[in-house]
């Protein structure tokens, strides 16, 4: 096996296990090492949470991407900036972390970008906290580059990179105030 071509190998498809392992090149832009990782580790490295910090927050794809970001208490509305959506990357927002089952007293807002030129589709669930207003709230589908979600009690919203210039939204919020899009 040797002198194989990647190329060459047997694929293992669907009987690859946690326990399998692959090969990495550890630091290739500085000092570059081999070393290996199993899948199960590969696996929960690149999913591991991420809590994010009681500021605004301008989110990367290598540490933010396709993990659970947990929202803080806040003390302030905070901005969370998304980067340059790339077809298939995806975020989780999951907050706030509050002990109590208590609305956070600030907003948060999810930016997209300036200009309208990168903005929302979809809808998300707004579950009214007194239950007498509970809806579907929709961005306009071609310029909302903001996404404000009102004093939350709870939210759970994942963004979808569809192309260079759209974030497909869903999830739920729940609030005793609407969240809204806008350009």
């Amino acid at each position: 096996m040797a002198d194989k071509k990647v190329t060459a190998l047997t694929s293992l498809g669907t009987a690859t296990a946690r326990e399998d392992l692959l090969h990495v090149i550890d630091d290739p832009g500085g000092t570059p090492t081999n070393k290996k990782v199993t899948i199960g580790e590969y696996a929960n490295a690149l999913m591991a949470p991420v809590s994010l910090a009681n500021s605004d927050v301008t989110l990367t794809e290598a540490t933010h991407a396709g993990r659970m970001l947990i929202c803080p208490d806040i003390s302030a509305d905070r901005t969370y900036t998304l980067p340059t959506p790339i077809a298939g990357m995806q975020f989780w927002f999951v907050g706030p972390n509050i002990a109590s089952g208590a609305e956070d007293g600030h907003d948060v807002i999810i930016a997209a970008g300036t200009g309208n030129s990168i903005y929302f589709q979809g809808q998300v669930s707004f579950l009214d906290i007194d239950g007498d207003a509970n809806s579907v709230v929709g961005s306009d589908g071609n310029s909302n580059e903001t996404f404000q979600i009102n004093v939350p009690g709870h939210f759970d919203v994942r963004l979808v990179g569809v192309s260079s210039t759209v974030w497909r939204i869903s999830g739920f919020v729940s609030s005793d105030t609407a969240p809204a899009f806008a350009d």
